[in-house]
């Protein structure tokens, strides 16, 4: 099966629980728009922070001016580091939440229960600790490796190298923590070894991922673009019917992403249910769960 066949054959398998279970899209839906209110919220309060206070302003300022010719202010690094990490505890805790709700919702489903999105949030509910702990040390690595991925000092690459890998080995790591939040009553450390541990018990030590939905997504996300900028171009000409070429292009990849993040997290569930407990969901064919991943090396 090559990788286009698979990512189709999984968004198809996907997509029958999806429409099993219409609630699922819900998640992605309320979480993304939370993620975009709690982002206007902070980045105004911290902006009505510089503004209003005079002494923050001066602080600032004065840190920015020492900083020219010493290659960074400490004071500034340390500022953008809490900063940093707190928005990404916050948005983190917001995904996760939702996430594993959802989780919650697919696994029920995937096992023949009756399931909806009140049933996803009250497993979310029960969850909280170890959501928000996940999310403390998700936001930590976030911040880390973005301290890699710009320390370029003497445009030496080492740093986005060593932080393209660290993203890469704690995405595999993770893949599995949410369903395992949703499945388990553990803590967040303990959800991190439990993923990682399934991941190896059943695929072994050396794994990289397979092909996945998002090629399929990607695809046609490319295709929405490229027809969205034809068809604004021929109609440049027509006043008003630019713009509502433009706004129906924009919500079309809006739908594409909570499609994506829907089948996507059915997809985990469905993984993380074999892996746990070597059951293959009926609505998935064993070969597009046993090869979620391959051993590194081996043929695509």
């Amino acid at each position: 099966m090559n990788v286009f066949s698979r990512s189709w054959s999984l968004f198809k398998s996907s997509w029958s629980v999806m429409r099993s279970e219409p609630s699922l899209l819900w998640f992605p839906v309320l979480s993304a728009l939370l993620v975009i209110i709690a982002s206007v919220i902070f980045f105004g309060l911290l902006g009505a922070l510089f503004v209003v206070n005079p002494a923050v302003q001066q602080a600032v300022i004065e840190a920015s001016q020492s900083a020219e010719g010493e290659g960074g202010s400490p004071l500034l690094t340390i500022l953008g580091i809490v900063v940093l990490f707190i928005y990404y505890l916050i948005v983190g805790a917001i995904a996760t939440y939702f996430a594993t709700a959802m989780a919650g919702a697919a696994l029920r489903r995937l096992d023949g229960q009756d399931t909806s999105f009140g049933e996803g949030i009250k497993i979310a509910n029960s969850r909280l600790g170890t959501i928000l702990g996940f999310s403390a040390i998700s936001a930590t690595v976030g911040v880390l490796l973005s301290l890699l991925r710009n320390n370029r000092q003497g445009n030496n690459p080492a740093g986005a190298i060593l932080a393209a890998i660290g993203g890469m080995a704690w995405t595999v790591a993770t893949f599995l923590v949410i369903p395992v939040i949703a499945d388990r009553q553990v803590n967040a450390i303990g959800a991190i070894k439990e993923s990682a541990l399934l991941l190896r018990k059943t695929w072994g030590e050396q794994i990289v991922g397979s092909g996945g939905l998002g090629l399929v997504f990607g695809l046609a996300s490319v295709i929405v673009v490229i027809l969205t900028g034809v068809l604004a171009v021929l109609a440049i000409d027509i006043a008003g019917l630019v713009w509502t070429i433009i706004a129906v292009g924009v919500v079309a990849l809006i739908v594409l992403a909570v499609l994506n993040s829907t089948l996507s997290g059915i997809y985990k569930a469905a993984v993380y249910r074999y892996a746990a407990q070597r059951q293959v969901a009926p609505q998935f064919d064993a070969t597009l769960i046993e090869g979620a991943f391959r051993l590194k090396g081996a043929a695509a």
